[in-house]
């Protein structure tokens, strides 16, 4: 007799074409009972940045929503944040896990039991984890959970040379997931959720809605995420001089696709060709992958420390007055799945020069330029005009409010399907923090 597809395993799913495994498991739970637990659970995966907080832009994302989940519960759910590593299943978080982000977990917190009811939110960029999980997530499945992910770009897919050969290959596995496991995909702009209909129809063969996907907004307030604090004893120093000089910021992990190299180069042209006073280049970001000739570019540079000053380690206190000080933001980025910086800078009240890209102009900023092309003197051409003083500089004012981290968890939770209940905004969010996030064994 054949076995029933709902006592089939997860590896062999996983050898199965998508579209047939995704049918496969969406059937699961379709004759269990609804559960009598009055209050579910809203799961929400922080396997990253409970191992390692390194404060970049997708940690931001996941810390800020996280934040306002914990404050303001979906009405009927607890949220719970979990987590998995390699050799180990999804566990609840550690308390207190996001005001001490420097403390390293000791063991393992208690198993995730799931019910019909509960709710999986993959918000965390666990690609490496999703996969190794699929057992549990499967159990989940059959147990009535929904699963639903955020998706931030697929640029691991669509241009792998930018990517180490692990972080591909983990993307590969992790789409393939998605395609089979996920009840809905979230995506943080347009043009990912069109990019992902797209390869799930390309390589998958799923018809458009298969995976329903929706999209949310980020928000740009800082001071929202839990902002880390702490000024370096020359912070006052640089901060002046970028007030008395014109100074462009870039801001983003230093890895290929963000382009400090091209703005590097269009920098340096134009200190060659220029009379005038010579623009500072500031540069906010970790050191990233693929990048290890550049980095040593930038600490050897005949201007480090005169006019180019790149901040491996800023603290988010520091990067708020960094955008204050600065003549604009200069978003080099050669494909991106939102872009942080832009909004970040509009709140602020800065311009934005900005290459020409489909996701840029979806967010239809105010005060942003673009440029084309991946010649230095095309963008040296464009910075020139742009970085004349702002002779109507009262004019710029910060952008809407519109982009916060409040709003962005409204939709979130829209894309759910769950209603937010407003009225559990209030200091107890730590403590339902505290006491959904279990304890450790």
């Amino acid at each position: 007799m054949t076995k029933p597809f709902t006592q089939l395993p997860a590896w062999l799913l996983n050898w199965l074409p998508a579209r047939v495994a995704r049918r496969h498991v969406s059937q699961c739970a379709s004759s269990l009972p609804d559960s009598a637990e009055p209050t579910r659970q809203l799961l929400v995966d922080v396997s990253v940045i409970h191992r390692s907080d390194v404060r970049t832009g997708i940690q931001r994302v996941v810390r800020s929503l996280l934040l306002k989940l914990l404050q303001t519960p979906p009405a009927g759910y607890r949220v719970c944040p979990v987590f998995a590593t390699r050799k180990h299943g999804y566990c609840h978080a550690r308390p207190g896990f996001l005001a001490q982000p420097e403390q390293v977990p000791q063991g393992m917190g208690m198993h995730v039991q799931a019910q019909r009811g509960d709710i999986f939110l993959g918000l965390d960029l666990a690609a490496h984890l999703l996969p190794r999980h699929q057992a549990q997530v499967l159990r989940w499945k059959r147990s009535g959970v929904s699963v639903h992910v955020l998706v931030y770009d697929l640029l691991p897919l669509q241009h792998p040379e930018w990517f180490n050969r692990k972080t591909t290959r983990n993307f590969k596995r992790w789409i393939k997931w998605l395609a089979v496991y996920a009840d809905s995909a979230i995506c943080i702009s347009a043009t990912v959720q069109s990019e992902l209909a797209d390869w799930l129809s390309a390589k998958f063969g799923l018809p458009a809605g298969t995976v329903p996907a929706t999209r949310i907004t980020l928000g740009a307030d800082i001071a929202s995420s839990t902002p880390s604090v702490g000024l370096p004893p020359d912070a006052k120093w640089l901060l002046a001089r970028m007030r008395n000089t014109p100074a462009v910021l870039m801001v983003g992990t230093l890895e290929p696709r963000k382009g400090h190299d091209h703005a590097l180069a269009a920098i340096e042209h134009i200190w060659q060709q220029t009379g005038g006073p010579a623009p500072l280049f500031v540069i906010v970001g970790r050191p990233g992958w693929k990048t290890e000739a550049l980095q040593e570019q930038l600490r050897r540079h005949p201007q480090a420390g005169k006019r180019i000053f790149w901040l491996e380690n800023a603290s988010d206190e520091l990067l708020e007055c960094l955008y204050a000080a600065c003549r604009g933001v200069v978003v080099a980025s050669r494909a991106e799945g939102f872009g942080l910086p832009l909004i970040e800078a509009a709140r602020h009240g800065k311009p934005v020069l900005a290459r020409d890209l489909p996701v840029f102009r979806e967010i239809n900023l105010p005060h942003i330029s673009y440029f084309h092309g991946d010649a230095p003197e095309t963008l040296a051409s464009a910075l020139l005009p742009w970085l004349q003083p702002l002779t109507t500089e009262a004019a710029w004012s910060p952008a809407p409010t519109v982009f916060s981290w409040d709003m962005a968890a409204e939709q979130l939770v829209r894309a759910l399907g769950l209603p937010r209940q407003a009225a559990q905004r209030n200091n107890a969010g730590a403590g339902t923090a505290s006491a959904a996030q279990g304890t450790f064994e």
